[in-house]
């Protein structure tokens, strides 16, 4: 009786044992590994980007270079009477400006264990555009975690849906609809310089 209640409890240790370290190895998989590997294949590919932290990825010098602008902002509009400005994105995203100034016209940048690639050249913007594949697709977290902010638009979508979304939005943006509403092509700017890819 003794032995098999002591073998019982030894396969159960056993099994909690081997869940425990299989929990680590996943863990250690998800958080740690493929993120460092996909980093590698990225920069052995010439992307380079700010090295991200532990976990948090670069989400502290996000946070750092923020607060940085932002009191730099303060104290050069003290003298001025309007805090209104057309050069918005370094103000938004200085993280980003600043990223782009040091490692070129593509980087790489994290947010915890997500991966971002962002590029600014326009050329590759309108290739990933053009790109008809629906395998392309949205990231998973677009769709689970900030679905019910975003819904089921163009933004969050994939396959299917948005293909029908492209296709009745994609005629306002034609070169002759947008010379209609803007006549003086100086009045015409990108107003998005950056686009952001998750890698998954």
């Amino acid at each position: 009786m003794e032995e098999k209640t002591e073998g019982l409890n030894l396969l159960i240790l056993s099994v909690v044992l081997t869940g425990f370290v299989g929990l680590l190895f996943h863990l250690y998989n998800g958080v740690l590994l493929k993120p460092k590997k996909l980093r590698l294949k990225l920069q052995n590919q010439g992307i380079k980007g700010p090295c991200p932290s532990f976990l948090y990825g670069n989400i502290h010098e996000m946070k750092r270079i923020q607060l940085q602008a932002l009191s730099t902002a303060k104290s050069a509009h003290k003298d001025l009477k309007t805090d209104f400005s057309h050069h918005w994105f370094p103000t938004l995203f200085p993280y980003l400006d600043k990223w782009r100034n040091e490692y070129g016209s593509m980087f790489l940048y994290s947010t915890g264990n997500l991966q971002l690639l962002c590029t600014t050249d326009m050329e590759m913007v309108k290739e990933i555009g053009l790109h008809k594949s629906l395998s392309l697709g949205k990231p998973s977290y677009l769709t689970k975690d900030r679905g019910p902010l975003l819904g089921q638009g163009i933004l969050s979508s994939s396959g299917p849906i948005w293909s029908h979304q492209r296709k009745i939005i994609a005629p306002e943006f034609f070169p002759d609809k947008v010379k209609v509403r803007y006549p003086n092509p100086f009045n015409v700017r990108f107003m998005f310089h950056f686009t952001s890819i998750s890698i998954v």
